[in-house]
């Protein structure tokens, strides 16, 4: 078995994140670092160590719905000198390591997949997918519906054009000087929600993820976590073209 892929079973993230490890000489085999994602390992007779620690596959899979606090970092890594919050905090207890699928920003609340299967990961956060999201975004000033026409034929932004696959309006703020909004998106580009609404002058007061794919948040409370039923995990699967139980 490769090391990368080892190393995302184990649940230290996608490919990229895994690469990005193996780079920074934080992976020894046998007591010799390593820093090619490309080595050959037995996990079964190979003693593999991140950081000093030693790490073993795990006997399954893990797949959490957790719904990310705003005013959370989207990582796993402990971060020195930075006393803010991270996903880390929330899954230090877990039996499981497991790492977040994609990112949602420090000021952004939602649904995160959790897991350690870094196959399906990998697939989500691939552009070839186009895996949609799905946003409830809480904008300033009052949205006309001849805005809401202008929004979904799509705008050019400094890294490219972005068309939404659906945008719809919610309701008005309870002082109805701001304007709920329901965004898909399948582009995965940093704070591309944001930088969307930016652009036709309507800044983003509160930004929230609903859904990913087939899967939905749903009621699931502020900081709490689920595991994902047989039927949401299959139906996560088949959308990036993993076959059931793959």
């Amino acid at each position: 078995m490769r090391l990368n892929k080892f190393l995302s079973r184990a649940g230290f993230g996608a490919r990229r994140k895994v690469e990005e490890i193996i780079k920074q000489q934080r992976v020894s085999v046998n007591g010799e670092i390593v820093d090619s994602p490309a080595v050959e390992v037995n996990p079964d007779k190979d003693v593999i160590r991140v950081d000093g620690e030693r790490v073993r596959l795990p006997k399954k899979f893990v797949y959490l719905a957790f719904n990310k606090p705003q005013g959370v970092l989207t990582t796993m890594e402990k971060v020195e000198g930075d006393r803010r919050a991270t996903v880390r905090d929330f899954f230090r207890n877990y039996p499981v390591r497991v790492f977040p699928v994609g990112r949602l920003d420090y000021n952004t609340e939602g649904l995160l997949l959790m897991t350690n299967d870094g196959e399906l990961a990998d697939r989500l956060m691939h552009p070839r997918y186009h895996v949609p999201k799905t946003y409830i975004a809480k904008v300033k000033g009052k949205v006309s519906p001849a805005e809401i026409d202008r929004m979904r034929k799509g705008a050019r932004l400094e890294d490219g054009f972005i068309k939404p696959l659906s945008l719809r309006f919610l309701k008005m703020s309870k002082t109805e000087k701001n304007t709920y909004l329901e965004i898909t998106i399948d582009v995965g580009r940093n704070r591309i929600v944001r930088r969307f609404f930016q652009r036709f002058k309507h800044p983003v007061l509160k930004l929230k993820r609903v859904a990913i794919g087939p899967l939905k948040l749903g009621n699931l409370p502020r900081g709490y976590y689920r595991e994902l039923s047989r039927e949401e995990i299959d139906r996560l699967k088949e959308a990036v073209g993993l076959k059931e139980g793959a």
